[in-house]
């Protein structure tokens, strides 16, 4: 399957199935004509050369588009115009707009209204912008087909990089098309098959998540937005879309054990699929206690920089007690290799390689990486190859580390925060509590400096999903005499931060939703005060915390309420409001 059939293979179920579901999104349902037509509008005004509004002909377009289906048509409409297209998420600090849009250089920016604000709020400024959620529709035909076939202009996405400069992984439709054509054989994704769209557009398994379904005629169930449904409202959410396969990371996986997920709960799902994270044997464990063989549990790895999922394996009674879970063999048409001293080989601890069918185009703009021409990537993962050919993963040579299935770099964390003239040393780390994976940073740092004062300062230039949840203040970062950190020497991260007591809860109500987020963010106590976010609050914690006020307190708080006050005192408003049937206030002057 070459990288032009992509499309091809979609046009197929346009001609003969053009009335059947493409998308399942909560506000409407697209079949795969509309969604086509959708496409070519937008395709219309990219490849209108002489109108001055799509910028430079056959250059990069960046995609700020929240909405998945905004993005999913600007993604596809790059494809048929044979254009780069790089999709990023609109959750972007400032000084990592400046540095994708320098790496970049775009052409043209395609946004929905989410998307336009925020690159507003950015300063981003002379760039063309055309508008996704504003384009008519056009008429799709076999022609959008012609110039994908004459190029593979692929995309790039944006990863965390070692300096805290994002750094762009280039991909090709080549490599995406090799994955959509393994996974649809291996697990019977066909035509009306329902899979599951839980990943936000700024990373690159929505490729998976969108091209799978569409490419084999089934329909894309897309997630409620800006809300990822976890715990409760996800059992809910995949028995309404009676989703079939379903693509997460494991953190996501365990709320449904948390909402205790029973065997009739999903009866439509037969697959499973956990990437982004390392899968635990306790998983597997509750799996086969629900399921045994009816419904499958797969655990899949690959790193972004050879294209989605390379090694993958079904989970089966004997992972229940590994340690670790082993991450498989590799899919057809790959070889994976464990390299020690630069040599392949058997039952010995090295570095992980993968070579691929395809050629690897690289980092946007740089030859730094695992690259190995033409088709080789060093993955910095440490791992063992077994006598049957099974790859266990065994850590990182590096400071890369997955938190919640972002990938970040310890050493853009503590460039970060070294960046503050308050700042004289920091060390960031990862901790396991109760399950999930802790971000957490220690700081030698002037006293006139407040934590406050550094989490901001971090936020300006790490995602959210990168904001350590514990800051430690130390009078010196303990070294060994190489002068590297004695990490054994460090104070455990749940042995700090208490709150002053001016900033205490101070109602019942307050100490209940406290409670709740110190459980959430592993942290012994927070302030009435303290902003979800700069505590390290990511996208999928807000998530588990709005379904657990759902659960605790009867309480349906919008996103919106929380988003206009994220603080303990301004989360206890809204849950009263909420108790009280009053509406959601639509700025935070309302809400005060």
């Amino acid at each position: 399957m070459s990288h032009e059939t992509l499309l091809a293979r979609w046009n197929e179920h346009i001609t003969r199935r053009g009335d059947s579901c493409a998308v399942s999104a909560p506000d409407r349902t697209w079949t795969h004509r509309e969604l086509a037509d959708q496409v070519a509008g937008l395709h219309r005004l990219l490849t209108s050369a002489d109108s001055g509004e799509a910028g430079q002909a056959g250059g990069a377009v960046l995609v700020v588009c929240a909405d998945p289906v905004r993005a999913a048509v600007a993604l596809l409409a790059c494809v048929a115009a044979g254009r780069t297209v790089a999709p990023v998420d609109v959750r972007q600090p400032a000084a990592r707009w400046a540095a994708v849009l320098e790496d970049l250089r775009p052409a043209c920016v395609v946004a929905d209204e989410a998307g336009a604000e925020a690159l507003t709020a950015a300063g981003v400024a002379g760039i063309a912008v055309l508008r996704a959620d504003e384009c008519a529709p056009g008429s799709w035909s076999g022609q959008h087909l012609e110039p994908a076939a004459l190029t593979d202009a692929g995309y790039v996405y944006f990863t965390s990089g070692t300096t805290g400069r994002p750094k762009g992984i280039r991909g090709s439709l080549t490599a995406v098309a090799h994955f959509v054509d393994w996974e649809s054989a291996e697990f019977r994704v066909g035509e009306g098959t329902r899979v599951s769209l839980l990943t936000s557009p700024g990373f690159d398994a929505f490729l998976r998540d969108l091209l799978v379904p569409l490419c084999a005629g089934g329909t894309v169930c897309v997630a409620p937005t800006p809300g990822l449904p976890v715990g409760d409202a996800l059992v809910r959410w995949l028995a309404e879309q009676r989703v079939e396969v379903l693509h997460c990371v494991p953190t996501v996986f365990r709320t449904l054990r948390n909402a205790g997920a029973h065997a009739g709960a999903l009866p439509d799902l037969r697959v499973a699929l956990l990437a982004g994270e390392p899968v635990r044997a306790s998983d597997v464990v509750w799996w086969r206690e629900l399921f045994g063989d009816s419904k499958e549990l797969v655990n899949l790895y690959g790193p972004s920089e050879t294209t989605m999922t390379k090694v993958f394996r079904r989970l089966d009674s004997s992972d229940a007690s590994a340690d670790p879970v082993p991450a498989g063999r590799a899919m057809p048409g790959v070889t994976v290799r464990v390299l020690v001293a630069g040599a392949p080989a058997t039952d010995a601890i090295g570095e992980v390689e993968i070579e691929v069918p395809f050629a690897l185009p690289g980092y946007l703009g740089t030859d730094e990486g695992g690259f190995r021409p033409p088709n080789r990537y060093r993955t910095g993962d440490l791992g063992r190859i077994d006598a049957d050919g099974t790859l266990v993963l065994l850590g990182r040579r590096d400071q890369q580390v997955k938190v919640a299935g972002v990938r970040v770099e310890l050493g853009a964390v503590e460039e970060a925060l070294r960046d503050h003239p308050a700042v004289h040393d920091a060390c960031a780390v990862t901790a396991d509590h109760d399950g999930d994976t802790v971000l957490g940073v220690y700081v030698v740092a002037d006293a006139s400096a407040g934590d406050d004062e550094l989490r901001g300062h971090a936020a300006l230039r790490l995602p959210a999903g990168q904001l350590p949840s514990v800051l430690v203040r130390l009078s010196a970062i303990p070294r060994t005499l190489s002068g590297k950190v004695d990490r054994r020497a460090l104070p455990p991260l749940a042995a700090v931060r208490a709150a002053t007591d001016e900033d205490l809860p101070r109602t019942p109500l307050e100490q209940e939703i406290a409670a709740l987020w110190s459980e959430l963010l592993h942290l012994p106590s927070v302030g009435r005060l303290d902003d979800f976010a700069l505590l390290g609050g990511t996208s999928l914690a807000m998530a588990r915390l709005l379904d657990a006020l759902r659960t605790r307190f009867s309480a349906e708080v919008a996103l919106r309420a929380f988003l206009l006050d994220p603080t303990v005192a301004g989360l206890a408003t809204a849950v009263e409001d909420a108790r009280a049937g009053r509406p959601a206030p639509l700025t935070k002057e309302a809400s005060a």
